[in-house]
C-alpha cells in the first residue's frame, strides 16, 4: 500500500503532514495492524523503500504499546523499535489523526523531532540531538581514518569518503551492505559477539582487530573501535565505529616474522646456532640449535666455563681454551674445528667461530656461531681413507697406470708404469715432475688428448703405436684416459692406464694374415670347384644327353639295355660330383632353401622312380606307404629333400641283397592348424649296422669299415649332407639297425600348408601352359629360328638334336662365344637364344648385355644353359636381364618344358 496515495487529497492530513512531519509521516491501519511508512520516514530509519512493519514496532517513551496507550492524545513522544527485545529505537514525537478510506479506520502519523518546551532541558534529548547536528560534521567528512555510522539493526547510515575509497564502494553502494557482506567470515562472529555486549549494555565500546572485504575481494586488516549512542532513556540509537587501516603494518610484521622463521629454519637446517656473552653482565646465551647440538634441555643456562667442558679431548680443549683467551684479551678472532662430547655422551665434530663487540674501544661482548658439522667430518675421514686407498692402488697397481694433476704433474704411478716405459727414474723422482718433462717427445696429438681428458673427456683406445724416447722400435699400447674430481668438485686431473700389448698385437697380426691366406685358400677351393664342375659336367652333360637320344633311338633294340646303363653310370658320377659340391657348401654355411608348395606324395614317388632301375637290377621291390590324411600340398625345398630321400634310397638298396626296400610317410599328432608334422622313414632288409659304427656313419668321408668302402663303394659323404640338409629344415637323422637285420632311417619334419586353396582351378594360363606340350609342336613352323651360343661342340650338337625332336621344323642357328651370337642375332633376328655362361672371347654375361642395348633385343627370350655352380649365378642371369636358367646337364624334358613356356 502506497500512504501518499492514502493522504492525497485530504488537505487536512496534508497540513499534519507540512505542520509536523519532519522525519516523514506513518499510515497505520488499524484493521490489520500494518505501519506504511512515507519514503522520508524509511529513509530515516534505514528502511527499504516501501518496507510495512508491525504497530508493535511503535512504543512510548515508557516502552507501552502504542496501540493500547494511544488513545486522545494529539501527540506523544515515542520510538520505534524493530527488536522489543532489548532497548534500541528510534525516537521521535508522534502527531495523529484518525480518518477513514473506503470503511477502514486509519490513523495519520507525523513523525516530529522529539524536542520542544516541554522537554527541552532533557539531557539525553539535547544529546541525540547534537549528535543529529554533528552527523555531517567536518570532522567526520574528512577524518583520515575511516569512520561509519549504524543503525541499532547493523544498516549503515553515514560513512565518510575514506572508509569508501578503502573498500572501493560508493556512499551509496556501502550503504546498501551489511556487516557480513564486508567482513570476512572467520572474523563475523567475534564482532557479532561483541556488538551483543554492546547492546546490552555489557560493555561500553570494543575494539578488535579484522578483515574487511573490498569490492574487488582483496582483505583490508584493520582495527575496528565501536562504541555505541544512547537517548536519554538508555536505548540504543547509532553504533559509530572508527576503523583504522593496519595492512601495510601487519604486512610488514608478517615478512618480519616470516623472515625470522626462515632463518630458524635455515638454521636448523644448515645445523648452526649461535651464541654470545655479555662481558658487562657476565650472562651467556645460547639459541635452540646450540643447545640442540649440545643436547641439553631447552631451560638449560649456560656459561664459559660450562661450555669449555664439552670438549673433553685434551687436544680440543687446549685449543679451544687458547683461542677465547686471545679473544678476550686481544679481540682476535678464531675459527676451529673441534671434537667435542654432548650432554648425553655422544662424540661430534663441530665448527665454532668467535668474534668481539667493541664500545669505546673496549670489548663489552663476545659472539659467535657453533655449526653441527659431525656428518661432513665423516665424509672427509671416509674419503681421505678412500683417496689414501686409491693412491696405494695407483702406486701397487700391477698395471701402468698414473694419476696427473691439471698442470701433468705426477701425483701418483705404479711401478709398473716405469717398467714399461723403461723409465731411469724412482718413483719419489717422478712424483712432482711434468709427463713432458719425463717423456719429452710427445707429440702434439697426444697434448690435445691430455686437454680433453683435463676438460672432463673420457677417451681410450685400444690399439694405438707409438716409439717411447730411447727405443728401437715401436710400441702397440692399450690406453684410456678420465678426469679425476677434487674434494670440493672439479677436475682435478686425470687418470692414465696404459697396457703393453704389442705381443699380442703381433699376434693378432699374424693371425690376420693366416685367416687372409685360408679365405684365399677356400676361394681358390671354391674357385676350382667351380671350374671342376663346369670341366665334369659340361661332358657329362653331352654323356647323358646322348645316352638319352640313343636309348630313345635304340628302344626297341637289344642295344638299348647298353645306353640305360651309360646313362646310369653317367648319373652315378654325377651324384658324386654333386654330393661333393654339396659337402663344400654345407661346411661354408652357405647351403641356403628355397621353400615352394610342392606335392609330397609325387615327391617321393618320383624318387621312387628314379631309384626303381637299381632296385629291379638287384631283384629288390621297392615298397611305398602314405597316409591318406596328409595334405596335397606343402611348403619344402622339393630339390633338397628329393636330394635326402634319393641318398637313402640309394644306401638302402646298395646294401641290400634279398627282401625289400620300404618307403613311408606318416602323419603324426600336431596342435599347430598351419602345420603338418611328418615321419619320413626308409628301411630295407640288407646287412644292417653294428651299434659300435652307426655313430661314426654320419661323419663326412665315413662309412662303418674299409671293408665297407671296397664292397659297395661309395665317398662316404651322402649321409653327412643329408645330416646338414635336415639340419636346415630344423630335424635330425635318425637310425635304427641290428646287424644282418636290416636298417631304418627316419625323420621327423614340420611342413606349413600353403595359404593358398589346393582346391582352386586352374587359370587359363596355366591351361593354356599345360595344353603347350602337346599342341605347339604343330603350330611352330619354319619362321621360328632358335640361336644356341655353347662352345663345346658335343653340348652343341647336343642341344640341336634335342631342338630337332621337341620342333622338327625350327630353324636353329648357332654360336661358339658372345662376339658370335651378337653377329648372327644382328643377321637372323632369332625368336629366343640359349646361351652359354663361360665361353672364350667374350662370356654369356657381357653377350646379354649387348643384345639388351640392341633395337631389337629388348624383348627377345634369353635363357641361360650352364654348367657352373658359383653361388647366386641364377640370381646374376636374372639381374643382368636373361629370363630363364637351365642346368647342366640338360633334359630333354626339361628343355621342351622351358621352349614351350618362351615360344
Amino acid at each position: 500500500m502506497n500512504p501518499i496515495t492514502l493522504i492525497s487529497g485530504k488537505q487536512e492530513l496534508c497540513d499534519l503532514i507540512l505542520e509536523y512531519g519532519l522525519h516523514g509521516f506513518l499510515v497505520w491501519d488499524t484493521s490489520i495492524g500494518v505501519v506504511y511508512p512515507s519514503p522520508v520516514a524509511s529513509k530515516s530509519m534505514g528502511l527499504p523503500r516501501e518496507q510495512s512493519f508491525p504497530v508493535e514496532c511503535i512504543l512510548t517513551h515508557s516502552g507501552v504499546l502504542l496501540d493500547t496507550a494511544f488513545t486522545n492524545k494529539q501527540s506523544l513522544i515515542g520510538r520505534i523499535c524493530f527488536d522489543p527485545s532489548n532497548s534500541a529505537g528510534f525516537p521521535y514525537r508522534f502527531h495523529s489523526k484518525e480518518f477513514m478510506e473506503a470503511g477502514k479506520k486509519f490513523i495519520l502519523l507525523a513523525l516530529d523531532t522529539t524536542i520542544d518546551g516541554s522537554i527541552s532541558q532533557d539531557p539525553h534529548i539535547i544529546q541525540s540531538t547534537e549528535f543529529s547536528r554533528d552527523l555531517f560534521s567536518s570532522s567526520f567528512r574528512n577524518s583520515s581514518i575511516g569512520m561509519e555510522i549504524e543503525n541499532p539493526h547493523g544498516e549503515v547510515i553515514e560513512v565518510n569518503s575514506t572508509f569508501c575509497q578503502w573498500l572501493g564502494y560508493t556512499d551509496k553502494e556501502l550503504k546498501t551492505k551489511s556487516i557480513s557482506d564486508i567482513t570476512h567470515p572467520e572474523d563475523l562472529d567475534l564482532e557479532l559477539s561483541y556488538l551483543e555486549k554492546l547492546s546490552r549494555g555489557l560493555i561500553q565500546n570494543f575494539q578488535i582487530k579484522k578483515r574487511y572485504i573490498t569490492k574487488d575481494n582483496r582483505l583490508i586488516w584493520a582495527v575496528l573501535n565501536k562504541s555505541i549512542i544512547r537517548d536519554y532513556l538508555g536505548n540504543p540509537v547509532y553504533y559509530l565505529s572508527q576503523i583504522l587501516d593496519i595492512s601495510e603494518s601487519l604486512q610488514a610484521e608478517m615478512e618480519l616474522q616470516n623472515i625470522s622463521r626462515l632463518l630458524d629454519q635455515v638454521a636448523g637446517l644448515a645445523k648452526i646456532g649461535g651464541w654470545d656473552l655479555d662481558l658487562r653482565t657476565n650472562k651467556a646465551n645460547w639459541t635452540n640449535v646450540t643447545k640442540q647440538i649440545h643436547e641439553v634441555d631447552e631451560n638449560y643456562i649456560p656459561s664459559v666455563g660450562e661450555g669449555l667442558q664439552f670438549f673433553q679431548s685434551e687436544e680440543s680443549k687446549q685449543k679451544i681454551s687458547d683461542a677465547v683467551s686471545l679473544l678476550l684479551a686481544e679481540g682476535k678472532e678464531y675459527d676451529l674445528e673441534l671434537e667435542m662430547v654432548t650432554a648425553k655422551g655422544n662424540q661430534t665434530w663441530i665448527r665454532t667461530i668467535g668474534r668481539a663487540e667493541y664500545e669505546a674501544g673496549k670489548i663489552v661482548k663476545i659472539y659467535g656461531i657453533i655449526q653441527d658439522i659431525n656428518e661432513r667430518k665423516k665424509w672427509e675421514m671416509t674419503l681421505a681413507a678412500q683417496t689414501s686407498i686409491l693412491w696405494s692402488f695407483v702406486e701397487h697397481a700391477p698395471a701402468a697406470v698414473a694419476m696427473l694433476d691439471l698442470e701433468m704433474r705426477y701425483v701418483a704411478l705404479s711401478q709398473r708404469w716405469i717398467e714399461d716405459y723403461k723409465i731411469p727414474l724412482s718413483k719419489e723422482e717422478i712424483i712432482g715432475k711434468s709427463h713432458y718433462e719425463i717423456f719429452p717427445n710427445i707429440s702434439q696429438e697426444w697434448k690435445e688428448i691430455h686437454s680433453r681428458g683435463l676438460r672432463g673427456e673420457v677417451l681410450k683406445r685400444d690399439e694405438d703405436v707409438w716409439r717411447p724416447p730411447g727405443w728401437d722400435k715401436d710400441q702397440v699400447i692399450q690406453w684410456e684416459i678420465r678426469p679425476w674430481s677434487k674434494l670440493g668438485g672439479g677436475v682435478g686431473g686425470i687418470l692414465m692406464f696404459t697396457r703393453d700389448i704389442t705381443e699380442a698385437y703381433e699376434t693378432k697380426l699374424e693371425l690376420k694374415a693366416a685367416k687372409e691366406f685360408a679365405e684365399k685358400a677356400y676361394s681358390a677351393k671354391s674357385e676350382f670347384l667351380a671350374n671342376m664342375s663346369h670341366e665334369i659336367r659340361t661332358p657329362l652333360n653331352g654323356i647323358i644327353g646322348y645316352s638319352d637320344l640313343l636309348a630313345e633311338t635304340l628302344e626297341d633294340s637289344s642295344y638299348n639295355e647298353y645306353a640305360q646303363i651309360v646313362k646310369q653310370s653317367a648319373h652315378a658320377l654325377l651324384n658324386i660330383v654333386n654330393d661333393v659340391l654339396d659337402f663344400s657348401k654345407a661346411e661354408a654355411g652357405k647351403l641356403k632353401l628355397a621353400e615352394e608348395p610342392y606335392n609330397l606324395k609325387k615327391l617321393v614317388l618320383e624318387a621312387i622312380k628314379i631309384m626303381n632301375i637299381q632296385a629291379l637290377i638287384k631283384g629288390l621291390d621297392i615298397h611305398f606307404h602314405i597316409d591318406e590324411n596328409i595334405p596335397p600340398l606343402l611348403m619344402f625345398d622339393a630339390n633338397r629333400l628329393r636330394q635326402i630321400l634319393l641318398n637313402l634310397l640309394g644306401n638302402a638298396i646298395k646294401f641290400t641283397e634279398t627282401g625289400f626296400v620300404e618307403c613311408k610317410v606318416t602323419n603324426l599328432e600336431n596342435s599347430d592348424t598351419k602345420s603338418v608334422k611328418l615321419r619320413i622313414s626308409i628301411r630295407d632288409t640288407g646287412i644292417g649296422i653294428a651299434k659300435e659304427s652307426q655313430e661314426k656313419i654320419f661323419d663326412s668321408f665315413t662309412q662303418e669299415d674299409f671293408s665297407t668302402t671296397r664292397r659297395f663303394g661309395g665317398t662316404g659323404l651322402g649321409l653327412a649332407i643329408c645330416k646338414q640338409l635336415l639340419a636346415l629344415m630344423k630335424s635330425d637323422l635318425h637310425l635304427k639297425s641290428e646287424l644282418n637285420q636290416g636298417s631304418e632311417f627316419y625323420f621327423d619334419i614340420s611342413l606349413r600348408i600353403p595359404e593358398v586353396d589346393p582346391q582352386l582351378k586352374p587359370t587359363e594360363s596355366q591351361k593354356n601352359d599345360l595344353q603347350l606340350s602337346g599342341n605347339h609342336s604343330n603350330e611352330m613352323d619354319g619362321n621360328s629360328k632358335i640361336l644356341v651360343v655353347e662352345d663345346n661342340p658335343v653340348n652343341l650338337g647336343l642341344m640341336r638334336n634335342f631342338i630337332k625332336r621337341i620342333f622338327p621344323e625350327v630353324k636353329i642357328l648357332e654360336a661358339q662365344n658372345g662376339e658370335e651370337a651378337i653377329q648372327v642375332f644382328l643377321e637372323e633376328s632369332p625368336s629366343l637364344i640359349l646361351m652359354d655362361i663361360q665361353m672364350p672371347v667374350m662370356n654369356g654375361y657381357d653377350a646379354t648385355k649387348e643384345i639388351r642395348k640392341l633395337p631389337n633385343g629388348k624383348n627377345i627370350p634369353i635363357i641361360a644353359v650352364t654348367a657352373g655352380i658359383i653361388a647366386g649365378e641364377k640370381e646374376k642371369c636374372f639381374q643382368l636381364g636373361m629370363d630363364d636358367y637351365i642346368s647342366k646337364p640338360v633334359h630333354k624334358e626339361t628343355l621342351k618344358q622351358t621352349l614351350l613356356k618362351w615360344l
